[in-house]
């Protein structure tokens, strides 16, 4: 085995850090998956999907790990614990989590099943959410956090889940929602839950979601509206009701220094509220806590430069500091994060099923085409000599004349000079004479501008079986960089400098940016097309993907396989999920699969009786349309039509 290659592909990929301990590749070349965080239990992922085929699932599929969402739920509240210690302090940490994040049953299962050691809670923000939340019965002390907009229909919602005994905080948005609560309290005083405020902060996040954050932010109540409604809660004498103190200044926070600054203003806002006479037991913090998706632990828009450790212990620095200068008892602290609890925990697999290469221009191994030195055009005579004589010595002044010709065939084919099979012939000695002078310009130390850019015009594209808008649609939305590379065959080197395409008809379904420590890449380096099935494995798609998925060209949701690994290191398939068939993603657009299939058998009928086919051809093809009207819209194996 290349363990030489291998450590390169590991530095290559950035595994090592983006993984944060939960994936890697291992001395055969596979990467593996270690959902406990502890490098003995590893999980090879290339025969993972070699199970789950055995089981009838196809790629594409998630690949789950609910292992990785309760270690990551213990890491926050291990740091919170540890930073209490070191600091001395008293609050204590509550932590809840946000439903937007991930609203999938089978996740928000593990989520609670998982949590309710930590008495962890939910957050939730509409009332679709609220309802689904209610179901799941949580810790006696966990939180039940209710933020967002509201009606007075999502208020009385409120108080029935506090009926239930839950712990519901209802995070007022605005003094009308106060108006409501109070008014509703009149009639169900014993049920009325605890009240908090989200107050609008000065400071500001950083990364892509910092306009959500800051006084132009869409939630939150300015210092007048806070005001106003501490004086509507002392006019009802409802002043033990408020338990809580809210902020958020965005998701994916990059910067420490931003959550420092925001936690200070916040703690002053906290202890001037205790001093006008109010007990808030609870500062809720808010998420975004950052994710380093690239590895790189900066402060650039897909990284985070702190740990989970240094959040915590900045948080409990800070609160604590101005909590002994304004002479007041530290409050609980409560955090919302979602992100970096559900991020690491899925990975979507697609296979590959083409690769667009100008290889298929230069390498000749379909068919060769032969050059006719009397009949042929005197171009590629230039072309072929050029080939022939390219060093590194005269490549670039070679690689210049070879534009030239090139230009000039297509030039005499469109006047009708040349034939077909000669501007084929210019296509393989062009690309072979590029190839040729992209290799001696690596030798350069600085690589001349020109050849950068041949280098993506030469790039690979690697057509996956899956869809972005539906797996990773931040991508396609926002830009957002997941990591991605190839699950086998790292002990050998990739040769392609490539790009990803989905096989949606959208010429936005592609990925052209990548990953990378110091910025990001234009390409991705991945291996030449063998007759071994080649997955691409895209990481850390488990936080808002699922939740922002759409179905354009009508591509659902995909195959799933929830995987758990014992103390001995022996691993299981404890749980698959079928992608949405054909027929249901056409019912959701309002189309009745019974007209549908009574169309096509009239339509049949009609062929049969005029001739067009006979009657044995007629029900193979009713057979098959059934047959694809209940299967999967992702690229499957071919049906034979007999």
């Amino acid at each position: 085995m290349n363990i030489q290659q291998i450590q390169e592909a590991r530095e290559e990929y950035g595994i090592d850090g983006w993984g944060d301990g939960y994936f890697g590749i291992d001395d055969n070349g596979n990467v593996a998956c270690y959902p406990t965080g502890e490098e003995h239990l590893s999980i090879d992922l290339p025969k993972l999907i070699e199970q789950a085929k055995d089981m009838s699932l196809e790629a594409p599929m998630i690949l789950r790990f609910p292992q990785i969402i309760e270690n990551q739920i213990s890491r926050l509240h291990q740091a919170f614990r540890e930073a209490s210690w070191e600091y001395s302090y008293k609050g204590g940490h509550k932590a809840v989590f946000p439903f937007k994040v991930n609203q999938r049953r089978e996740f928000i299962d593990h989520i609670v099943s998982c949590g309710n050691q930590f008495s962890y809670g939910l957050e939730v923000g509409s009332k679709p959410e609220l309802l689904a939340a209610m179901k799941y019965n949580l810790a006696d002390d966990a939180l039940f956090i209710c933020n967002g907009f509201k009606d007075r229909e999502f208020i009385e919602t409120g108080f029935i889940a506090k009926s239930m005994g839950k712990n519901v905080i209802l995070v007022v948005e605005g003094p009308d929602e106060l108006d409501h609560i109070v008014d509703i309290a009149k009639s169900y005083e014993s049920f009325c839950p605890d009240i908090g405020i989200r107050a609008k902060l000065y400071s500001r996040g950083s990364g892509k979601w910092a306009k959500s954050s800051g006084e132009s932010s869409k939630f939150g109540l300015t210092t007048v509206e806070v005001l106003k409604c501490l004086s509507i809660l002392k006019k009802h004498g409802m002043e033990g009701k408020l338990q809580m103190l809210h902020f958020h200044i965005g998701s994916q926070v990059t910067e420490i220094k931003r959550i420092k600054n925001a936690i200070k203003e916040a703690s002053r806002v906290f202890a001037k509220v205790t001093h006008m006479g109010f007990a808030p037991r609870n500062l809720n913090i808010g998420g975004g806590v950052g994710v380093d998706y690239d590895g790189s632990k900066t402060s650039y828009q897909s990284s985070a430069n702190y740990s989970l450790q240094e959040l915590a212990n900045d948080v409990v620095y800070e609160i604590g500091e101005v909590c002994k200068r304004e002479k007041i008892p530290s409050p609980q602290i409560v955090t919302e994060s979602g992100r970096v609890i559900a991020a690491y925990h899925s990975i979507v697999v697609a296979d590959v099923r083409e690769v667009q290469s100008t290889e298929s221009f230069s390498t000749g191994d379909d068919f060769e085409i032969g050059l006719d030195e009397k009949t042929s055009h005197k171009s590629l005579g230039e072309l072929k000599y050029i080939f022939d004589n390219i060093t590194r010595k005269n490549y670039i002044e070679f690689y210049h004349d070879s534009i030239e010709y090139y230009e000039e065939m297509f030039t005499l084919f469109n006047l009708g000079y040349v034939n077909l099979e000669e501007r084929a012939l210019a296509e393989q000695l062009f690309y072979r004479i590029c190839r040729r002078a992209l290799y001696f310009s690596s030798f350069e130390k600085h690589v001349p501008q020109e050849f950068e850019a041949l280098q993506q015009r030469m790039v690979s594209k690697f057509l996956a079986n899956f869809s972005i808008f539906q797996s990773i649609p931040d991508a396609w939305s926002i830009d957002q960089l997941f990591p991605v590379m190839p699950l086998s065959q790292h002990e050998q080197k990739p040769t392609h400098k490539a790009t990803i395409v989905d096989i949606t008809c959208d010429s936005d379904g592609c990925l052209e940016r990548f990953i990378d420590r110091k910025d990001f890449r234009k390409t991705l380096d991945l291996h030449a097309p063998s007759d071994r099935p080649y997955y691409l494995g895209f990481f850390l798609v488990g936080a808002y993907q699922e939740s922002l998925a759409n179905e354009h060209n009508l591509f659902g949701a995909i195959n799933e396989a929830e995987v758990f690994i014992d103390d001995n290191g022996q691993w299981e398939i404890r749980k698959t999920t079928i992608g949405d068939p054909i027929d249901e993603l056409l019912t959701c657009r309002n189309y009745e699969t019974k007209d549908i299939l009574e169309s096509f058998s009239t339509q049949l009928e009609s062929a049969e009786k005029e001739g067009k086919l006979d009657q044995k051809s007629k029900e193979v093809f009713e057979d098959l349309l059934k047959k694809l009207m209940s299967g999967s819209p992702y690229l499957n194996k071919s049906i034979n039509i007999k």
